[in-house]
């Protein structure tokens, strides 16, 4: 047998030695595979899919930014509101597609039925950014622990609340309260209007029954006869009206210095992070109330679709409230008679800064947009 020379086995030794320098390499890389990717998946989507997963986290938490959530490349604002005519501007945006703006998603927290004041019990717990609301929660929410600023008004006026009686009451003017029986919701906006009714009217507010009852019970006591009166805010004197015969109004609590704003308020945090956000919101907001005020027939339709209640009575109640966006002086002062009177009864701890927590430029610029077109 011939011998093969050293020189002559060279290149299958090369060859040898440079497959066993990759072995290692390959079978390296099927282990980062098969502990850190899903099998059939490449390190690019891997990569890809990490990049997604963090942008859907809420931007800034390690940092301790506020929890401002991204939704694919938008910035979500979870706006807060209850199914009630007062915050109609709001939900009707919202089907409308009135808040919609690059690089924002606003996403309802609808509250359903609740009282106004849902709208600041999810702000103040965080699982809103933005609310719409009365102006009693509102003043809890800017009293409270979280740090929250008031954005503007948007509704309101001072024909809002009402004295109504029954026809068997015998009262025909202010002074006939004295001895009788008014039902309120203590607490109220209604509530502190009623004090500075009487006042105005000299009747003493400790020589008038003030009985404290929910507004949605309210129609069913004076029927009942566990009342001779009752004081309440819009729908409920119409209703009223409708359904208690005999009844009439006593008077209309306007003149008090008071217009009972509707307010939106946002986290601090929040407003601060994303005005972009809370713009979009109050743009939104401002052409709902251009709308409602330009046909408030069909805007009392579409809030009856929402809210359940007789288109008429929504359509009602939008011509005898006042529905401007506003954070004007008149707002603060008030604000500040209901802060006042909550502060005095024991409902509200503190009374807030409301200069210090307002925030009116994004009014301003709503305004001035809505001008210029």
């Amino acid at each position: 047998m011939r011998k093969t020379s050293l020189l002559s086995r060279l290149p299958l030794l090369m060859l040898l030695l440079f497959a066993n320098c990759l072995l290692p390499a390959v079978g390296a890389g099927s282990v980062r595979a098969a502990k850190g990717q899903p099998q059939g998946q490449t390190q690019s989507q891997t990569q890809g899919q990490t990049q997604s997963q963090t942008q859907g986290q809420p931007q800034g938490q390690a940092q301790g930014q506020p929890q401002g959530q991204m939704q694919g490349q938008a910035q979500v604002c979870r706006l807060a509101y209850t199914a009630k005519g007062y915050y109609a501007p709001q939900f009707l945006a919202m089907r409308k597609g009135w808040f919609e703006a690059d690089g924002v998603k606003v996403q309802e927290v609808n509250l359903g039925m609740s009282a106004g004041v849902a709208g600041a019990e999810a702000l103040v717990s965080g699982s809103a950014d933005v609310a719409v609301m009365g102006d009693v929660p509102a003043l809890i929410a800017l009293a409270s622990d979280r740090d929250c600023v008031l954005i503007g008004a948007y509704g309101g006026g001072e024909k809002m609340h009402s004295i109504m009686t029954g026809e068997k009451s015998g009262i025909t003017s202010p002074a006939d309260l004295r001895g009788k029986r008014l039902g309120v919701q203590f607490g109220s906006s209604t509530h502190g209007a009623v004090y500075l009714y009487l006042k105005a009217q000299g009747v003493n507010p400790a020589d008038v029954t003030l009985v404290n009852i929910s507004q949605k019970e309210l129609i069913e006591a004076l029927i009942a006869g566990s009342i001779d009166a009752l004081a309440a805010s819009e729908p409920t004197p119409t209703l009223t009206l409708e359904k208690v015969p005999g009844s009439r109004e006593l008077a209309n609590l306007s003149g008090l210095g008071n217009d009972y704003p509707l307010l939106i308020v946002a986290s601090r945090a929040y407003a601060d992070a994303h005005p972009e956000a809370i713009q979009a919101v109050v743009d939104g907001t401002a052409r709902a109330v251009a709308f409602i005020n330009a046909d408030p027939v069909t805007a009392g339709t579409e809030t009856a679709a929402v809210t359940g209640a007789p288109a008429a009575l929504e359509t009602g109640m939008f011509r005898k409230m006042e529905w401007r966006l506003r954070l004007d002086d008149q707002t603060l002062k008030s604000l500040g008679i209901t802060a006042e009177f909550l502060h005095s009864i024991g409902k509200l701890k503190k009374i807030p800064d409301l200069e210090a927590r307002s925030r009116p430029q994004f009014v301003q610029r709503a305004v001035g947009s809505h001008q210029g077109r």
